[in-house]
């Protein structure tokens, strides 16, 4: 199967349609493990947090008033960078494997209809390349 590149319009790769649709799982199988480590990292910000929180309401109260808590306005920019960042990282990466998705089922579709082209984005061009390097799949 030929890939082509959807902007420039030239052949990128020549690569079996089995082999393209392999590489294509393994990256959306990659794609959910980067949204398995964000929800850990995620996670991981909670439960600081909340041991510091715990570690606080145990102090005496003379001590809460020499502990010297963060600024709230700190707190909500360390939650941004922490949390609504990353959730917002992993939406872009739900969206890119539904668009693998669709991916997938344009090449079955061009396999029922004996095609021999696809066209695809240079970002996924680029992708294929890297995976099918560390995969050792012929691209």
């Amino acid at each position: 199967m030929l890939v082509i590149d959807e902007v420039y319009h030239h052949t990128a790769l020549q690569i079996s349609s089995s082999d393209l649709l392999y590489l294509i799982e393994r990256l959306k199988v990659k794609k959910e493990n980067e949204i398995d480590t964000l929800k850990q990292k995620i996670e991981q910000f909670d439960q600081k947090r909340r041991a510091e929180e715990v570690a606080y309401q145990s102090l005496s109260p003379v001590r809460k008033w020499f502990a010297g808590r963060p600024a709230s306005h700190h707190q909500a920019v360390e939650y941004m960078v922490q949390v609504k960042e990353r959730f917002r990282k992993m939406e872009q990466i739900r969206r890119r494997i539904r668009e693998l998705d669709l991916i997938v089922e344009r090449i079955q579709l061009a396999e029922q209809q004996q095609q021999e082209e696809i066209e695809l984005t240079p970002e996924t061009i680029r992708e294929i390349r890297q995976l099918s390097e560390t995969e050792d799949v012929q691209a």
